[in-house]
């Protein structure tokens, strides 16, 4: 059974900073209590399941990474309308207003910014740029290629 997945990092005052997180983590017997806002979530609407990272005060504030269901209490998404990322991935808002999340929702490696979060982002990051550079150079050539095969008043409006 197929199921899809999404990453919550982004907050609205703060951007993808993870440094300046709001999102809390409140340990609880048997779990964790998320308390926070995401948005600008590819795919944030139709997740199954959201990896929420979050400050948690019981571990010295370190950003960990929990798994949140589609349907727990607490837990409610909205569309960005309009708004897409890329592969047309439609952008969302989640709100987390106490979400309790068992013990066994808690990602185990990603126990501080540098081992969990960090290494995504050091990744992803660049690879973010790196289609930027595709997408521009796409869009030079596709300017170029119309130029040079575009006439106006029987003449090519440029040379090459």
């Amino acid at each position: 059974m197929d199921k899809i997945v999404c990453f919550g990092l982004t907050e609205p005052e703060n951007g993808s900073d993870a440094t300046d997180m709001k999102t809390v983590a409140k340990k609880v017997p048997g779990g964790y209590v998320l308390n926070g806002q995401k948005c600008w979530i590819g795919n944030a609407t139709i997740a199954d399941y959201t990896i929420i990272w979050a400050k948690n005060p019981s571990e010295g504030n370190n950003i960990q990474a929990f798994v949140v269901e589609k349907g727990m209490k607490g837990h409610s998404t909205a569309r960005h309308e309009n708004k897409y990322a890329l592969r047309a991935l439609q952008n969302g808002r989640i709100s987390l207003k106490d979400v309790f999340v068992p013990d066994s929702n808690k990602l185990a490696k990603a126990t501080n910014f540098t081992v969990g979060l960090n290494a995504v982002l050091e990744t992803s990051r660049l690879a973010v740029a790196w289609i930027a550079c595709g997408v521009a150079a796409g869009a030079y050539e596709a300017a170029l290629k119309y130029c040079l095969e575009r006439k106006q008043f029987g003449r090519p409006i440029a040379k090459f």
